[in-house]
Parts: structure tokens; sequence; C-alpha cells
């Protein structure tokens, strides 16, 4: 690919990959590649990048986004560990009350 350079700066950005972009607002992406004006500190993303974005995008926002974890114990009580991306998300926050319900026998609703 040839040199990403910055309108507003005129100089080559550099190759960069972010811990976290949000994208679209409430969703968050890790590890997401991007190129960094050094002058302007102003991010430029290529068109595959873009549609990269767009895709992890609405993979989490599609139903057929899921977590595989691990049940673990707390004193008396089973605990499933949240995704941290789910929880900014949806904005979850510790101490927040949810409201658990069946649904079968091998499925269950979390409301927040």
């Amino acid at each position: 690919m040839g040199k990403i350079i910055c309108k507003k700066c005129n100089i080559e950005a550099k190759e960069v990959v972010l811990d976290s972009y949000e994208y679209e607002e409430g969703i968050s992406l890790k590890k997401v590649k991007a190129y960094e004006c050094p002058k302007c500190e102003e991010f430029i993303f290529t068109e595959e990048q873009v549609e990269e974005m767009e895709r992890r995008t609405d993979m989490i926002k599609s139903e057929m986004f899921a977590f595989n974890r691990k049940v673990t114990i707390s004193g008396r009580s089973l605990v499933i560990n949240i995704p941290e991306d789910l929880v900014k998300h949806m904005n979850i926050l510790k101490g927040k009350t949810v409201k658990i319900i069946p649904a079968g026998k091998k499925r269950f609703i979390v409301e927040i």
C-alpha cells in the first residue's frame, strides 16, 4: 500500500494499532488498525480498515455475537464473567441490578 498522507498537515501518517476505538457510539472495538498523523495526532483509516470496523460493529450489534464463558464460584453462588466489550456496549455498571429470567432448561435471559 502507498503512503497515507494527512490532509491537514501534508505529512506521512504512521501505522498504529489502537487498543480501543469507538467506531459507532456505544460500541468499542479492540485492536483497531489505523494511521495516525504524528503532528496533529488525528486518525486516518483506509477503506479496508473502515469496512473491517463496520463488519465488527455489525457482528456486535447482531444477536449472532456470542461469548463462551466458564461458570466459576464465589462463596455459595455461581458466577459468569461478562466480557469487557459487552459491558461497555450495554453500559453495565458494578452494583447495577439485573433481572434473570429462566427461558427453558438450558437458557436464561438477563435484562439490564
